[in-house]
């Protein structure tokens, strides 16, 4: 058999292969080797567009030169390559769909005019020859399907929106009255669309998230929950966005373009906050950072900031630079200039003189902490593009101050800590451009400040001002044990860094009464679990916020115990050992501390080499709704000497939880006449449809668990 023909069977079989994955492509679980030849799927796609391109040329040629008949053999043996090649590279292209990496539309539409591009390049080979219209059809179809496919498969991998990226005007900043704004709709969001939806839509969804609304944002995808809501160390979005740019898995991927670090930030505060979706930004308190951030970016543009001076020479400031002169631009490509001062023993006038080739591209400068004089203010004056000017803790007097009226664009100005009176700050009333000034902890007299107020148009700051009308607020008692399940018997510990300090404290969890709650000695020798809540009290000081933990007993380690269904590949912790390692978890999923469920029932098998007494079973769970974390559905556990042979001992439908209720750790107790036994089994069910008040409804709850209490 000559090389030809094998080719021809080799095309054939290709395509009857093709066909068989196709038919059992839902079912399809790919070993290690094969999903290998997957991701040889980028290298292989580039030989049948080249082959097939080239043979498509050819043969258009040779229909208007009869001389070229005599390349025929080459260009049948040009389509042949091209097919078998294309049908290679669609079948390492279905192994690699399987792996998930991509779904949604996009792929569907790369998908099908990928195959079909395989069906009709082996059919053009056998029949382009048949009738010249059949090839010209074919020609032109094969055409608009490579470009079709290259174009759906470049979406895939780079985003709809990679190749006018660099010509596309940055999106318009968003203008809406603070007093009006939502945290979500009107920070985070933006960031997801200009940073993240180009991969995560339902054309392409990569890794099967979705990031266009709250419910996708909330399901996550393949790899887990997107984030877990009032803990951002344990979100998995920002576990990626902080990975190395090199790392493969760091989102963005390497060649979009990344985040800003006050788009990080803006985040890591919305995740920290509870991830609500509805808050508004007036709702935070005016000193929050979050709230800061959100005035800063959603403040209408200053006329002044329309920057209308040209950038200086990068050698002059590079000249500039030094180690305790740093002179950077404000954002990228922006001619504005930066200027902050470090080392008093460095500084001089001069120092501030030789900035003066720069005038016009300084627009801050920081000065706080160096010896500046009053004069040095006549130097400073010229740099007529200023807005920004720090002060604080210099050496001036405030005698001429007056003199940066001059400046048309100051707009902030710091003295705090120097010997400024109101007589010197009241002159900057004639500034046109002035908003704020910063004067705390200086010569102004108690009462001049009304005098400072009556000016409207500069907001002085005075800072916080210790007037003895003000009481302090104790931080919370310190609990010192570090286990928080025992055995038998444990003694609590607690104390307070401030001497005379007061604690009382309840054992049931209830609020703690100032007068009529218990108070802490040395320490406190208890043999059943309890709920652990002090606060901290001292005359002249408001109470503490209360310090609330959890300390639960269990009496019996298993011998062995053996899960019948698996946890989820997320949320493994150490296995079984989980269950009885003494160690509980918080609201961070991913410590390894917990076990999560959510396809599968968790069914445990405990068995114990000598029979023990046995009347409760302590579930140790999550209430996390905002995350899709319920309690289970049911509880059924199972007890007996025989595995074979046990009975029902217990079974319970925990309360499942209401639209307003907070978040919690909780423990979910079965309790049964006392039995002896050998063996335990004990199944939990997740919630199977999230309730219709949930942003999920009808999906699949997550349950987790970390720890099973045996009487």
């Amino acid at each position: 058999m000559n090389i030809k023909r094998l080719a021809e069977n080799l095309l054939i079989a290709a395509n009857v292969f093709i066909l068989f994955i196709l038919i059992f492509y839902p079912g399809l679980h790919l070993p290690a080797w094969v999903q290998v030849t997957g991701r040889l799927h980028p290298l292989l796609l580039h030989f049948p567009i080249v082959l097939l391109l080239l043979a498509l040329v050819l043969d258009g040629m040779m229909l208007r030169n009869q001389y070229l008949r005599n390349y025929q053999p080459l260009i049948s043996n040009l389509w042949l390559a091209g097919a078998l090649t294309a049908a290679i590279t669609a079948i390492s292209g279905l192994f690699l769909s399987v792996e998930d990496v991509y779904s949604g539309s996009m792929l569907s539409w790369h998908k099908w005019t990928g195959l079909g591009i395989v069906w009709l390049s082996s059919l053009l080979y056998m029949v382009r020859y048949y009738k010249r219209p059949v090839f010209i059809g074919g020609s032109v179809l094969m055409l608009a399907g490579l470009a079709m496919a290259g174009h759906f498969g470049a979406n895939l991998t780079h985003g709809s929106d990679f190749l006018l990226a660099p010509v596309t005007p940055p999106p318009q900043k968003i203008q809406i009255p603070l007093d009006q704004a939502l945290v979500y709709e009107h920070l985070v969001k933006p960031i997801f669309e200009q940073k993240c939806v180009s991969c995560h839509n339902p054309a392409k969804a990569k890794g099967q998230l979705l990031m266009e609304t709250p419910a996708q944002l909330l399901k996550g995808g393949k790899t887990g929950l997107l984030f877990v809501a009032g803990n951002p160390a344990a979100s998995l979005m920002l576990q990626r966005i902080h990975l190395p740019l090199e790392e493969k898995k760091h989102m963005p991927p390497k060649n979009k373009t990344q985040l800003e670090p006050e788009e990080i930030a803006i985040l890591q505060l919305w995740i920290r906050g509870g991830a609500d979706f509805k808050q508004k930004v007036s709702d935070l308190p005016a000193g929050d950072s979050l709230y800061l951030l959100a005035a800063q970016r959603l403040q209408p543009d200053d006329a002044g900031d329309r920057y209308d001076f040209a950038a200086a020479d990068e050698k002059t400031i590079q000249k500039l630079n030094n180690n305790y002169r740093v002179i950077y631009p404000i954002a990228r490509h922006s001619p504005a200039l930066v200027v902050n001062f470090y080392n008093q023993t460095q500084y001089s006038a001069k120092s501030l003189e030789e900035l003066l080739p720069l005038k016009k591209q300084i627009i801050e400068l920081h000065l706080q902490k160096m010896p500046v004089q009053d004069a040095e203010l006549a130097i400073i004056k010229q740099f007529e593009n200023l807005r920004r000017l720090n002060l604080d803790f210099t050496a001036i007097t405030g005698k001429t101050l007056a003199g940066l009226n001059a400046l048309p664009r100051l707009r902030s100005l710091a003295v705090s800590g120097t010997r400024v009176t109101a007589q010197h700050l009241k002159p900057l009333a004639a500034s046109k451009s002035l908003k704020e000034v910063y004067c705390w902890n200086t010569d102004i007299a108690a009462g001049d400040w009304q005098q400072l107020a009556a000016i409207k148009n500069i907001r002085f700051e005075k800072g916080y001002v210790d007037d003895g009308s003000d009481s302090l607020r104790l931080n919370p008692p310190v609990v010192e044990n570090e286990q928080t399940i025992f055995a038998s018997q444990m003694t609590l510990k607690m104390r307070h860094p401030i001497r005379g300090t007061e604690i009382r404290y309840t054992l049931d969890g209830s609020e703690v009464d100032s007068l009529k709650s218990p108070i802490f000695k040395d320490s406190l020798r208890i043999d059943s679990s309890f709920t652990i809540r002090a606060k901290a009290y001292k005359p002249g000081w408001y109470g503490s916020d209360a310090v609330k933990m959890r300390f639960m007993k269990t009496t019996y380690r298993p011998d062995s115990a053996v899960l019948l269904q698996p946890a989820n590949e997320k949320y493994v912790g150490d296995g079984p050992k989980t269950f009885s390692d003494h160690q509980t978890g918080n609201f961070d999923i991913s410590s390894g501390k917990w076990l999560g469920f959510r396809y599968n029932d968790m069914e445990l098998l405990m068995t114990f080499r000598q029979p023990v007494k046995m009347k409760h079973v302590t579930l140790n769970t999550m209430r996390l709704t905002r995350s899709y974390i319920f309690p289970p559905a049911s509880i059924e556990v199972w007890g007996g000497t025989d595995p074979g042979k046990l009975q029902l001992l217990k079974k319970i439908s925990p309360a499942q939880p209401g639209k307003k209720d907070n978040d919690s750790l909780m423990n979910i107790t079965c309790t049964f006449p006392e039995q002896q036994l050998s063996c335990l089994r004990i199944v939990a069910v997740p919630v199977a449809k999230l309730p219709q008040w949930h942003d999920g409804k009808g999906q699949k709850a997550w349950f987790f668990i970390d720890e099973i209490l045996l009487n």
